[in-house]
Parts: C-alpha cells; structure tokens; sequence
C-alpha cells in the first residue's frame, strides 16, 4: 500500500515538475521561433563571407562603392537636415500657436505619410522630364530646345525624401511640445533669458530626445529607400545590392555588400533606441502652455507657407494621379491580378503578423523580470529598422542552407526559396514591430485586476486571453491596418523573394515606372495611396484622442 502511495506520489511530482518545466521553456521557445526569421537572414549574411568574390568585389570597389556611400551619406545628411528644420518648424507653429485653419492644418500635415516615395518619385519626374508640362511649357514661352534641368541626382532624391519623411519628426516633436509645461520656460525668462536664448538653451534640449526619435525613423527610412532612389538614378548602399545580385549575378556579394548596410541600420537604430530611453514622461498635472496667437503678416505667412508644403508634398502628386487616371478607370486583367495578389498578400501577412505580436507583446510583460528573454524579444523586431533588400539577400542564403542541410538528412526536393512562405518570412522580420506596438500600447491600458479577477476565479491561462481579447480590439484593429498597408506598400523584399510571375501592385508599378509609362502606373499608385490614407486617419484619431495629456487649448492674445 505504502509503495503504490509513493508511486503516485512520485508521479504526480514529475508531472508537476514537467508542468513548471513547460511553463518556463514556453515564453523562450516562442521568442526564438519569433526570431527565427530575422536570425536566418543575420546567419545568410555571415555565411557570405564564407564564399569569397574577389572579381565581384574588385569591380564594386572600383565602378559601385565609391559612388554608393557618397550618395548613401549625402542623403542621410541631406534628408536629416531637411527634415529636422521642416519637421520642428510645423510642430512648434501648429503646438504653441493659434492661426485661421490651425486644427486643419494639425492633421492635414501627416498626409504625404500615405504617398510610398516611389509614387511621388514617378510623378515628379513625370511632371518635371524634358517631355513634361513644365519644360514644354519654359520651351513654349522662350522658344528654346534645349533642357532647362534634368530631375535626377541626389539633390532632388533628398527634396523628394525630405516632403514624404518630414511628419515623421513633425508627429514625435508636436507629441513632445503637446506634453511640456511652461514652467521651466517662465523660469528661464525670470533669469533675464530672451525669448530666442530661451528655445535654445532650454526649450531645443528637452525637445532633443522626441527630435533624435523622429529623426532615427526617417534616417531609417532614407537608408532603406529602393523604388524612389532607383527612378532618380541615384546609386545608393540599397541599390547596388540590387543590382550585385540581379546584374552582376553574385549572391554572396551582394550579402556581403548588404552587411554593410546592416551595420549602418545598426548605427542608426542604436541612435534611436538611445534617444527613446532619454525621452521624459511629463506629468500631466504640469499647467500646460497657453498658445500665442498669430495676427496679420505673421499669421498669412504661418498659413501660406504651409499651404505650399502639403502641396508640394501631396495634393500635387495626387491631383496628377488621379489626372493620369481619369481617361482611363478600367484596370487590365493584368492589374486585377496583381490587386488581387496585393490584397491576398496583405491580409494573410496582417492576420500572421498580428498573432505573431500579440504573442510578443504578451511575452514582453513577463520579460520585464527576465532580462535575457527581453533580449531575445528586442532582437525579433530589430528587422524594422533593416533594408528590405538586406534582409532578402540575408533570408535568402539562409534558406538555401536550411536547404542544402535537408537535402543532406535525405529530405531531398523540399524548396523553401522562391514560395510566398520566404516572403512572408521576410515580411515577419521587417514589420513584426508595427503590429507588436500597437498591441503593448493597449495591453498597458488594460487594468491588471481584470486578469487577476479571472485568474482567482479559476480560469487557465488560455480562458484569461479570450476574455481579455474584446478588450484589445481597437489595439487588433489597428495593427492589421497598419500591418496590410505597410506589406502592400512593401517594393525591394517583394520584389526580390516573391515567387516567379507573383506580382503585387508595388511591382507593378516599378516595371511599368522603369519603362517610363507613367500614366499606365498611376492606376495601381492611386489605389495604393488610397489605401494609405487608413493608417493616416487611425494615427490622427490617436492623436486627437483623450489619451494626449496636457494638450494646451487655451489660448493668448499677444
């Protein structure tokens, strides 16, 4: 009797102690199935260099690379500065003063965020080539052949980056400005501080750490940049990776060209992190700052000059497009197709993508007392900040090892590469962050004594996640939206994993722009910048939205 009782007893011990075991290698086997993706690209990188290309190489250094990092850093500098000065300058106009057409103005100016850079880049160069309106219209009036300018170059790949990437430090900036008080201003200004020294030395620095964040993701955004820098014909670190792979027909160089890249993505994304960890939560019980009302001059200055902005940035391009469109409203069985492809690709991106950062915002609040599952779960959205043409060359090589290895085990004929699965996988490790955030944001509003509730009330862990998910629907709904959008738009990893003959609206849209047929590509770029303009309103609503505390309404005459 007495060994049946131990026997019971022992094994009632191991299922407890399997049950505890389960309970702890779960959250570190989901982070590292969510890393996978982007540790396979990461691994195809360093693999690379395992095969040398001494001819490849020896052309790229003396025909590519010279050229590419010029330009690369020219843009960066050139697109940081313009952004940071266009960016401040509309957030501290539209956050501290009051004009005619201020609230319009407020939202209207996050609007080129749903112009992808290629489209305004097409129709830019549609509207300013030697056959376009405006050099036919200077020939018309002067009489003159020849050409007034040309539109290439990184100068006006820079103008162009800087009109579409301008709202992202315009958006973190305002955000900052919105949370400050007046107080250490007032206090400045009782020292004897001017109004100018007083921005300067107090107002400049604490707006630093929102400045430094925008300013990252724009970087970010220059460094990736694909469709827009190709159609200006401006060799940058992204393109040459293109053309190392499809051109000079060298994978491994072109990953070992991607690693460079990768290590400039690093740099910027080390900036960004390091000015997010700055950033001050103001309290909301500081006495918000009052608006200064514009009058006269200062006030039709304020609204002329940001008139022009939103019509350079977005209501001449779209205007144009749907100009180039109107003639002709029917879509080719060929652009159905790619419609069709596009919204598939969306939506089964949306849904994986959005369970996949559920799962990582969940795993994020146990990681607060478990810094090394953190690690893990930071690396898994790392591939935001990475090239779309680095991680396809990195993914690339490594399934064709994970290949090779199962060919080697006997598992002969399973093909990873060229399916809509390595798309996907790319997809994940590129925009796994734009679902997880949205989905932490809301579970950080979700008062803790609801799941505390169920839990004492028996329920498992499963029962407390259906009963919390009513809860985070509009955290759901917003990472789909933002998720499917950001995939459609997607162009340099689509175009380079995307099964053969598989096209998407994005594609479509570089062929037919490579061809020069710009009116044949404003259909499929309407229809995208269309589709751009839901995450543009979700963000808007956000923005206007009761959570923004100490939002200055009041305001005062001069």
């Amino acid at each position: 009797m007495n060994s049946t009782t131990d026997a019971g007893t022992t094994r009632a011990g191991r299922r407890v102690s399997w049950s505890a075991a389960a309970r702890r290698g779960l959250p570190w086997l989901a982070a590292l199935l969510l890393a996978t993706p982007l540790l396979l690209a990461l691994s195809g990188l360093a693999l690379a260099w395992a095969t040398p290309a001494p001819e490849t190489w020896a052309h790229l250094r003396a025909h590519v690379l010279p050229g590419a990092l010029a330009n690369t850093g020219a843009l960066l500098l050139a697109v940081g500065i313009g952004c940071a000065v266009l960016g401040t300058a509309c957030a501290w106009l539209n956050a501290r003063h009051d004009y005619p057409g201020r609230r319009l103005f407020e939202w209207a100016l996050l609007l080129p965020l749903a112009l992808p850079t290629y489209v305004v880049a097409f129709v830019a160069i549609g509207l300013l080539d030697y056959a376009g309106p405006v050099q036919s219209a200077w020939r018309a009036a002067t009489g003159s052949r020849a050409a007034l300018f040309s539109p290439n170059g990184w100068p006006w790949a820079a103008a162009l980056l800087v009109l579409c990437l301008y709202p992202y430090v315009y958006l973190t900036v305002r955000s900052a400005l919105l949370r400050q008080g007046e107080a250490p201003a007032e206090a400045a200004r009782s020292l004897g501080l001017g109004r100018w020294r007083t921005f300067w030395r107090i107002r400049l620095p604490l707006l630093r750490p929102a400045l430094m964040a925008g300013l990252g993701l724009a970087l970010l955004e220059t460094l990736a940049e694909f469709g827009a820098v190709s159609l200006l014909g401006v060799e940058t670190l992204t393109t040459a990776v293109y053309k190392t792979w499809f051109g000079l027909y060298s994978l491994p160089a072109a990953a070992q060209l991607a690693s460079l890249g990768l290590l400039l993505a690093a740099v910027l994304l080390l900036a960004e992190w390091r000015a997010r960890a700055r950033q001050r939560q103001y309290d909301a019980r500081l006495r918000p700052a009052t608006r200064q009302r514009l009058r006269g001059p200062a006030a039709s200055i304020a609204i002329l000059a940001q008139a022009m902005l939103l019509l350079l940035a977005f209501v001449l391009p779209l205007v144009q497009l749907l100009a180039w469109s109107l003639p002709e409203l029917s879509w080719s069985a060929t652009e159905l197709r790619a419609l069709g492809n596009t919204v598939r690709l969306g939506a089964l991106a949306a849904v994986l993508l959005v369970g996949a950062g559920l799962v990582q915002a969940l795993l994020r609040r146990r990681a607060a007392s478990r810094p090394a599952l953190g690690g893990v779960l930071a690396l898994s959205t790392l591939g935001y900040g990475v090239p779309g043409t680095v991680l396809a060359a990195g993914l690339l090589l490594g399934l064709l090892s994970v290949e090779r290895g199962l060919a080697a085990a006997g598992a002969d004929g399973v093909l990873l590469t060229g399916t809509l699965g390595a798309l996907l996988l790319a997809l994940q490790a590129r925009f796994l962050r734009a679902s997880a955030e949205p989905l932490a944001a809301g579970l950080a509003l979700l008062r803790p004594s609801l799941p505390e509730a169920a839990r004492s009330l028996g329920a498992g862990a499963w029962r407390r996640l259906l009963l919390t998910l009513p809860m985070l629907r509009p955290s759901v709904l917003a990472a789909l939206l933002l998720v499917a959008i950001e995939v459609m738009k997607e162009l340099p990893a689509t175009l380079m994993l995307r099964p053969f003959g598989w096209d998407t609206l994005a594609i479509r849209i570089y062929a037919l722009t490579s061809e020069g047929l710009w009116r044949e590509a404003a259909r499929p770029a309407l229809g995208l910048v269309l589709a751009g303009l839901l995450p543009i309103w979700w963000l808007v609503r956000l923005q206007n939205g009761p959570s923004v505390p100490g939002r200055p309404g009041a305001t005062s005459a001069d």
